[in-house]
């Protein structure tokens, strides 16, 4: 994972998508706008100093009752032999160099590396500077507590004793030993130690915090090492003090650790169950992000810049407040929570790149696909947006990756809409035709994104209108629409609320059991392969029409097509099997807001569980066939069911979640995942250049190689599969698609091109993919 510093420096990728570092300009401004938070900080260690002062001074302290304190640890030493302050402060008298270096780290070291990680962790806004402040002061406070109840003479001030003391012959300039600043020191603040707790203390926050590496970790621990060896040497502590040092930290972790709890819980709401399903589902190489690809049109004017585009972001992110949040973890005990972050970084959340020449479809795929699977950083809001250029000529494009938690599909759709503005006034020299042909070949570089769920009922449209927040529920908004309802609840063919409606769904789920075991599913590997193509809409419509078909069973059955194809590549025979696939519906509440984006943030989306048929068949009787299997599940309540059991799944303590949603969100139950959505009806334009497709980017599961995703735009219909090269041909299972569907829209165009029914009988012979066809992500 990145664990470049948060505030100082930011990676920025080069031509080839690798990150590289440089100061932001804008650094100063934001440190600036830090001052008064290091004030507050700055503040606390004074009063905590204060505190010590009021001890060393504002109390009386007997010297024979501190005398006898300071005694009895000797003598107490002695009987359990661990007295090592006398012979190392022995060994120490004499080398004249090594007493002036003893002294000077006894009254200088402890103080600036202390501070100095503070700070580090400060500045870089580490996550666990919270932690290492609270513990910091809570260790010393222990300790001060002890010098007022437990005032004890150190073994250099012990009288009837040899000890030299080392610190006070050489007085370091502004140290304890001299000058000022010793008519503030404690002198009988022998126990605790907290020249060795702070050290201790420094060990502990550098192994804890995420931006400090190896070498300063190894810098604490020497650091410790040196303290303990001096503290004992120059005859200011006993051993005793150094275990009572440890024990202080011992006690202020914890501590720490639950005054931060209670202070994020206050500040913070719990993460909906829906969303906090894919929190729990993700792993390291199966990370669940969604979000779109924005191909641009740059040919009537300038191609925007990455300064334009951040101050575009900016701009509207207020009105985008899940674009502001951060999940914070709350161990494996809790819920994850959301909690706003108050510094939004646009220089790390909205970046450019530039593709490696020729560039290309193919090039811009083999991004998306490394973007899917590149974790974004835990302690900022989890999305990212990218303009890339070198797309080709006059196109640019714009990749927005959003964790699966933020949003679904419709989610993903109206926070790309808030971005986007109605086309300026038609030019009269503006081409009406800003879409080429489809391309029917498979790309040389196929690669896939993350995940983009959350289709939406395809039989119903979805009308984005102008910008708004997708993410806030807007109370002013009109209320919900009748005719938004009735196609709902048609969509389950019975009112959701029914209670006979969800228990007659929980018993179909129940009996559809397991999903039939396929060749494809398997553990997936860390790449991604990412396959697009594009469409005409009306095309598809009609193609549905003609078969008295769903949009959604059109895209199963090419899905169909070219899982049979990857499945005979295989070596297996695809006849007989079922592909059986998740394909999320939109639950949303009906109606939008005031500026007609769909209402709700998050997760609202239930899924239906379908079978495809696989073998050799034309796409369109496969299509038949899949409807005629999927009418009576889209009829059963089987949807109404699904969300309730992700509501009481939410209910369970926090373990219990997390086990039933990895228990269910595999390829046990599913073994694919098409997801079709509606975007847009009208033209559209970011910073002016107008947009030619988009493509959605969809996430696999667990054991499940293979996920598409479907989005109408303005009578363009873009889809974009993920698929894990080590499971199955990326560049097989690409061309079949594409040929299953030209025959479904143009059959016309198929003549020179294999049909899906060729290709399958082509992978017969061909060896089984014993190796990604693609690059690795």
């Amino acid at each position: 994972m990145e664990r470049a510093p948060r505030r100082r420096r930011h990676e920025h990728p080069t031509e080839h998508g690798h990150p590289t570092e440089h100061e932001h300009p804008s650094g100063q401004a934001r440190f600036a706008g830090r001052g008064v938070d290091a004030v507050c900080q700055i503040a606390i260690g004074l009063a905590i100093f204060g505190v010590y002062l009021g001890v060393a001074h504002g109390l009386a302290v007997s010297r024979s009752a501190a005398d006898a304190r300071g005694a009895d640890l000797l003598a107490a030493e002695r009987w359990l032999h661990i007295a090592a302050t006398e012979p190392l402060n022995n060994a120490l008298r004499g080398h004249t160099a090594l007493e002036i270096l003893a002294a000077w780290e006894y009254a200088t070291t402890y103080i600036i590396t202390t501070f100095g990680l503070l700070g580090v962790l400060w500045a870089r806004a580490d996550p666990t500077y919270r932690w290492a402040r609270d513990s910091l002061a809570v260790t010393t406070l222990l300790g001060v507590a002890c010098f007022a109840l437990w005032p004890t003479t150190p073994p250099r001030l012990l009288p009837g004793e040899r000890f030299v003391d080392i610190v006070a012959i050489h007085h370091p300039p502004l140290s304890w030993g001299g000058g000022p600043v010793s008519a503030g020191a404690n002198q009988f603040a022998a126990m605790p130690s907290l020249h060795v707790a702070w050290a201790v203390w420094m060990v502990v926050a550098s192994m804890r915090a995420r931006r400090v590496g190896p070498a300063g970790r190894a810098f604490g621990a020497a650091h410790l090492g040196v303290t303990m060896l001096v503290v004992l040497a120059t005859a200011n502590h006993y051993v005793l003090d150094l275990v009572a040092g440890g024990a202080a930290v011992a006690v202020a972790a914890p501590v720490a650790g639950g005054m931060g709890r209670r202070a994020t819980a206050s500040g913070t709401r719990r993460v909906a169950a829906a969303d906090e399903l894919f929190l729990h589902v993700q792993t390291a190489t199966n990370p669940q992000y969604v979000g779109g690809v924005a191909v641009l049109d740059t040919s009537l004017g300038a191609p925007p810049t990455l300064d334009a585009l951040r101050r575009h972001v900016a701009a509207r992110l207020s009105a985008m407040s899940r674009l502001t949040r951060r999940v914070v973890p709350a161990g494996r005990l809790r819920h994850h929570r959301w909690a706003s972050d108050g510094d939004i970084d646009l220089s790390w959340h909205v970046r450019e790149t530039h593709l490696p020449a020729p560039g290309g479809q193919a090039a811009l795929d083999g991004l998306v696909a490394r973007l899917s699977v590149t974790p974004l950083d835990p302690d900022r809001p989890p999305w990212r947006i990218w303009l890339v250029r070198g797309l080709g000529a006059h196109r640019v494009a714009v990749v927005v990756i959003v964790h699966h938690a933020v949003a679904d599909g419709l989610g993903v759709v109206a926070l790309l809409r808030h971005l986007l503005d109605l086309p300026s006034p038609p030019d009269p020299h503006r081409p009406q035709d800003l879409h080429p042909p489809p391309d029917l070949h498979a790309p040389t570089d196929p690669h896939l994104p993350a995940n983009l769920h959350g289709p939406t009922d395809l039989r119903s449209p979805t009308n984005l209108h102008p910008p708004a927040d997708s993410v806030t529920t807007s109370p002013g908004g009109p209320a919900p629409g009748p005719g938004r309802a009735r196609r709902l609840a048609r969509v389950a063919r019975t009112p959701v609320t029914r209670p006979a409606t969800v228990v007659s769904g929980l018993v179909s789920l129940a009996r559809d059991g397991a999903a039939p075991p396929m060749t494809l599913s398997g553990p997936l590997g860390r790449s991604r392969a990412y396959l697009t193509t594009s469409w005409s809409l009306p095309a598809v419509r009609s193609c549905a029409h003609r078969l008295e078909v769903t949009v959604t069973d059109l895209l199963l059955a090419a899905v169909g097509s070219a899982a049979t194809a990857a499945v005979a590549a295989a070596g297996e025979e695809p006849s007989g099997q079922v592909l059986r696939a998740a394909v999320p519906v939109t639950m949303r509440m009906p109606g939008s807001n005031q500026h007609g984006v769909p209402r709700g943030p998050g997760n609202l989306t239930a899924a239906l569980r379908l079978d495809v048929p696989l073998g050799p068949m034309p796409p369109d009787r496969r299509a038949e066939q899949i409807t005629r299997r999927a009418r009576g599940r889209r009829a059963s309540g089987r949807l109404p069911a699904s969300a309730a059991a992700l509501r009481l799944m939410g209910a369970l303590p926090a373990p219990l979640h997390r086990a039933a949603a990895r228990s269910v969100y595999r390829a046990r139950f599913f073994t694919a995942i098409v997801s079709n959505m509606r975007g847009a009806p009208r033209p559209l334009e970011l910073l002016g250049c107008p947009l030619r497709d988009v493509f959605p980017i969809v996430p696999l599961a667990a054991q499940v190689p293979l996920s598409v995703g479907a989005l109408g735009w303005n009578d363009r219909y873009c889809v974009a599969a993920t698929v894990d090269p080590a499971r199955l041909d990326p560049v097989l299972f690409g061309t079949a698609l594409r040929a299953a569907l030209a025959e479904l829209t143009s059959p016309e165009l198929t003549s020179p091109e294999l049909t899906s029914a060729e290709l399958t009988g082509r992978a017969r012979t061909s060896p089984p993919p014993g190796r990604p066809l693609a690059r690795s992500a």
